[in-house]
Formats: C-alpha cells, sequence, structure tokens
C-alpha cells in the first residue's frame, strides 16, 4: 500500500515521508537493477534564456553591460544568449524643444560599420537588445535629470540593411522582415554558435 500523505496543521510543517524507506519504491529500484541513488542537481545555463528574460526581451528588452555581450554570427547577424537580436540604445538625450539634433538612433540587426566602431569606442552610452517585431522600442528620454521610459518607433541602420542585403529604405523596413529570413531561436537546432535556425517560440 502506498505511504498516506496527511495534510499539516496550522501550527506544523508539512512533513513528507522518507523515500528511501518506501517498500514499493524499493522494490522497483531492485527490479530495475538500480543499486546506487545517484545525484541530483539543478544547474542554470548562463548561455540560455531563462522564461522571464524571454518576457523581458520582447516587451522592454534587456540592457547590456557590454557590447562583447552581443555576438556576431557567420551570417552577420546579432545574437544575445541563445536569439537573435535587435540592438538599440537605451537611453537619447531630448532638449527642451527638440530640433534635428534630436533624431533618434537606428536600431542595428547586423554587426554592421557602425556596430562595430562602436565595440571599438570608449562610451558610455548604455545600449540593450530586443526581439519585438512592431519596430517599438522602450527608450528612456533624458532631459537634464528627468527620465522618462517611452515605447517608440526607431528607424532601421541603413548599414545593416546593406549588409544583409535588404532591398528597403530605413523608413519603410518592417522588422518582422528580418526575422522571416533570419530565425530567432538559435536552441531549437542547437546551433547557439549561428546558422539558420526555427522559430522563436510565442510566449
Amino acid at each position: 500500500m502506498p505511504p498516506a500523505y496527511y495534510p499539516a496543521g496550522a501550527d506544523s510543517a508539512m512533513k513528507l515521508p522518507n523515500f528511501l524507506e518506501d517498500p514499493e519504491l524499493n522494490r522497483l529500484r531492485a527490479q530495475m537493477g538500480a543499486k546506487d541513488l545517484g545525484t541530483f542537481r539543478l544547474s542554470v545555463n548562463p548561455y540560455r534564456f531563462t522564461v522571464s528574460e524571454l518576457e523581458q526581451l520582447i516587451v522592454d528588452g534587456i540592457d547590456v553591460r557590454y557590447l562583447d555581450e552581443v555576438r556576431a554570427l557567420p551570417d552577420g547577424t546579432l545574437c544575445y544568449k541563445d536569439r537573435r537580436v535587435l540592438l538599440f540604445t537605451r537611453d537619447a538625450a531630448r532638449a527642451a524643444v527638440p530640433g534635428p539634433a534630436d533624431a533618434l538612433p537606428p536600431y542595428h540587426f547586423s554587426n554592421c560599420a557602425v556596430v562595430r566602431d562602436l565595440r571599438e569606442q570608449a562610451s558610455f552610452v548604455r545600449h540593450a537588445v530586443s526581439a519585438r517585431e512592431d519596430g517599438q522600442f522602450q527608450v528612456n528620454f533624458v532631459q537634464g535629470t528627468l527620465i522618462k521610459r517611452t515605447l517608440t518607433a526607431l528607424p532601421a541602420c541603413p548599414c545593416c540593411l546593406i549588409d544583409l542585403a535588404f532591398d528597403a529604405s530605413p523608413g519603410s523596413f518592417v522588422v518582422p522582415r528580418f526575422f522571416e529570413k533570419y530565425r530567432r531561436n538559435l536552441a531549437v537546432e542547437n546551433q547557439e554558435a549561428g546558422g539558420d535556425t526555427g522559430r522563436f517560440p510565442k510566449l
């Protein structure tokens, strides 16, 4: 007969039985020839996204401390951990009276010349990665000491369009075209290092 489990009282903690002493489980283990109990260790792969990180990637984006964290794949696209991503500037200065100088920096989807220059420069500009498909990015608009995070449309990088041979202008290019050609999930086919891959799962 299997062991009975009783709910804990209001003033007591739940107490589980010692499964190592359960005769049914020990009989089953003997039939399987499993003499050693073995060990179990839960580990997290730092190069794979957790569920919460995936949600953040497609909602707010994830800040990257160093651009070296964003790797260039053999096909020229960018990846962070096990996903292809879009790279954008998180903070944007905004004058009291906006003018031409307030033009928003474009987002990148290839390891273009601009991105390579950014990697070489010592800069305090904060960058983030995203996997949104609507061309909207969570940008911090900075005006003096005031910071306001706003979901904002950014233009595509012209250099990225040229590098990946997309026949479109920065203003007319749409992100779904990129993810249709270059799929997001690098882990589906166990190709974290690059190559064509399976679709990014919907959350």
